[in-house]
């Protein structure tokens, strides 16, 4: 994982956006579920300890605190499908927990203040290090937090700019800042590892049929502008043949090298899948089926030109593809596209293979 994939979502494929904001709403739905409870259930605690001038205060700043995060509960369910919604969530959160805790301070002004709330922010810390955000989001939070904790201390007590608390709090918000964002980055860094192990091939590392059906289905339904879209369906000529000749080593060298042949002369706009055995898809956003042929004879003859090398250096073998070339719209029907592209590819086998073919059509 790049360091720019811990610093921002920009460089994330936007699958797994919907993924770590589902990851995220699900986690900050039990947070506020968790803090719903401890709020309301640390109110005997209170009572056991705090005179009743305070507890009369404090049990009610309590459950007014408690009945201000409830409405996050429902609107967790729709935050995983918007991450601006989750944001604005997260910070309504933070908001709402540091004005209970300022309450808290301000009625012990004079008065020694139970532990608890003095340690409360970092608590809020250590608690936020559960959600899976990007650096950039987590460092934003983290200052938030403690900007808002600072400028509350100095509303409560002007002095406290101009002692010793002062460089204890900040070395303290400081500490447990840093912590959240290191245990956040590593939540994501998990979260990464795990959906790239989920949805990818581990021979080529292209995409997976699964991930590859739901990437279809989106740019299916962002085409409803009239805009087309293609579909390639390549099969590796004769590679049993491979297999049974050279060995496995020399197949799985050769999926290799299609597999990167591909991704060279498509480029990174392609949606490349390994779709089977020595199957491959493309998807082709924003190309008509004109646009498609041409770019599948272009590869064709790449593979062609590029015999591969045996990893045991017993010498070379030459590659053929045939392919199948179907084109989309918003209108078409995700199976009988894929049962299209299929009979395209069977077409171009028939034909005598090493050759591109759409609906009877040579490229």
């Amino acid at each position: 994982m790049e360091l720019k994939e811990y610093w921002s979502d920009r460089y994330h494929s936007r699958d797994f956006k919907l993924t770590r904001v589902g990851v995220v709403a699900i986690r900050f739905r039990w947070l506020v579920t968790l803090l719903i409870i401890g709020i309301a259930g640390w109110i005997p605690m209170d009572w056991l300890v705090l005179d009743s001038a305070h507890f009369s205060l404090l049990w009610k700043t309590r459950l007014i605190t408690g009945a201000m995060l409830t409405p996050l509960l429902p609107l967790s369910y729709l935050c995983k499908l918007n991450r601006r919604w989750m944001v604005a969530s997260i910070y309504y959160l933070v908001g709402v927990m540091l004005t209970f805790n300022w309450v808290a301070l301000w009625s012990f002004q004079g008065e020694a203040v139970p532990v608890g709330y003095l340690a409360f922010p970092y608590f809020l810390l250590g608690l936020l290090g559960v959600l899976p955000l990007q650096l950039q989001s987590s460092i934003k939070l983290a200052l938030t937090i403690s900007l808002l904790v600072l400028a509350s201390d100095y509303w409560l007590d002007h002095g406290s700019l101009s002692n010793g608390l002062l460089a204890d709090r900040i070395w303290l918000l400081l500490s447990f800042g840093l912590a959240m964002v290191w245990v956040q980055c590593g939540q994501l860094r998990m979260l990464l590892d795990l959906y790239r192990e989920s949805s990818r091939d581990p021979l080529t590392r292209l995409m997976n049929r699964r991930l590859f059906v739901r990437q279809l289905e989106q740019v299916r339904h962002q085409s409803g502008d009239g805009r087309p879209y293609s579909l390639i369906l390549l099969d590796l000529d004769r590679f049993k043949r491979i297999n049974d000749d050279f060995g496995h080593l020399m197949g799985d060298e050769v999926l290799v090298s299609v597999a990167n042949t591909i991704m060279d002369i498509l480029g990174q706009d392609a949606m490349v899948a390994r779709y089977g055995g020595e199957e491959f898809m493309v998807l082709l956003p924003d190309t008509s089926l004109e646009q498609a042929l041409r770019q599948a004879e272009t590869l064709r003859l790449a593979v062609e030109s590029q015999p591969v090398a045996s990893p045991l250096e017993e010498g070379e073998v030459n590659v053929t593809i045939s392919a199948g070339v179907v084109e989309g719209d918003s209108h078409s029907q995700m199976q009988a596209l894929l049962r299209q592209a299929d009979e395209a590819l069977y077409a171009a086998k028939s034909r005598g293979r090493n050759c591109v073919m759409s609906e009877g059509l040579a490229a």
